[in-house]
């Protein structure tokens, strides 16, 4: 039973919900179209994405693990399995390396489906999107390391922000359906209507990180590892996660207005858990501003962002049934 539990904490499940909101807003942006959505891909999409997303939870505890980042004094060693020898550095790899083929296998073949004569077609943009998701997934704390050169909070806001709502918008909708027109301009205009909705979960995501690293600031500095959080300091650091907590909601405002739609009101609900969540994380800066003692940060972020996502999904939905 101990190595059951184990496993299920290096998997961390209760993260999959990082993973889960793009696809809901993907979903919301697919169902107004006229010829329904393919909830099989999706779907499937979905389970894809999961897998992804336990590859890069396996892979940052083994390439933790071997960087030694867990053993600098003072650091807080949040998957302590492999220190403890429950679960073993090859058996890691090994399922971590599983997960990966098993996601990017099953997202290969669901970049294909039966074209209008019968034959298979190719989604090449839905192909080039999943390949930057497996190198995303493959090289956060391993390869090229991403986490630990001041790239890991843009990295993963991008992959589950825009990148993740486009894939799963690309699989709910049948291939052709995604873009009407063709063509440079037709593209930079969907990608640029795609950042503008999608950019509210993309601050929501690297938020849950970046409390994370606001945590680990002193003893990512003793390991030599640059996170966003070690590079700007704890004041700064604290700013920006304010700013990453507030610029959604005020968004959810411009949309409201600007759309003269009420729905898009409904993320507002979040409101009381953000200013908690502020409040504490204040608090604690300003009792030791040298090296505050920021625990939990993440869990609360996460909150937030699997109820903001999720709220503002519907919101999306329900504006695009006019």
């Amino acid at each position: 039973m101990n190595r059951v539990k184990a496993w299920f904490l290096l998997f961390r499940p209760w993260s999959f919900t990082a993973t889960l909101v793009p696809f809901l807003l993907g979903l919301a942006l697919a169902a107004p179209r006229p010829d329904g959505v393919r909830w099989a891909y999706w779907g499937l999409g979905l389970l894809s994405g999961t897998l992804f997303q336990a590859t890069v939870n396996l892979l940052n505890t083994w390439g933790d693990a071997r960087s030694g980042v867990d053993t600098v004094p003072g650091a807080i060693c949040t998957t302590p399995q492999v220190r403890d020898g429950l679960v073993s550095m090859r058996a890691l790899l090994v399922v971590a390396l599983g997960c990966a083929l098993a996601a990017g296998g099953l997202g290969v073949l669901l970049c294909f489906s039966r074209g209008g004569a019968g034959g298979w077609v190719l989604n090449l943009p839905l192909l080039v999107a999943g390949f930057v998701g497996f190198l995303g997934s493959t090289n956060y704390s391993t390869g090229l390391k991403f986490k630990y050169h001041g790239l890991g909070v843009p990295f993963v806001a991008f992959l589950m922000g825009p990148l993740e709502v486009f894939v799963a918008l690309a699989l709910a909708v049948r291939p052709g359906e995604l873009l009407p027109a063709v063509g440079p301009s037709a593209w930079m205009s969907f990608l640029g209507a795609l950042l503008l909705c999608t950019y509210p979960l993309a601050l929501h995501v690297c938020v849950i990180m970046h409390g994370n690293d606001m945590r680990d600031i002193p003893s990512d500095r003793l390991a030599g590892i640059r996170t966003v959080a070690s590079l700007l300091g704890p004041r700064n650091a604290l700013v920006f996660y304010f700013l990453c907590h507030v610029v959604p909601p005020l968004t959810c405002l411009t949309f409201a207005f600007i759309h003269r739609c009420v729905w898009f009101l409904l993320p507002l609900v979040t409101l009381p858990l953000v200013a908690k969540t502020l409040l504490v994380s204040a608090r604690t800066y300003a009792a030791a501003p040298a090296n505050p003692p920021w625990i939990g940060l993440e869990r609360a972020s996460g909150g937030i962002h699997f109820l903001f996502g999720s709220l503002y999904a519907l919101a999306v939905f329900l504006a695009g049934r006019g």
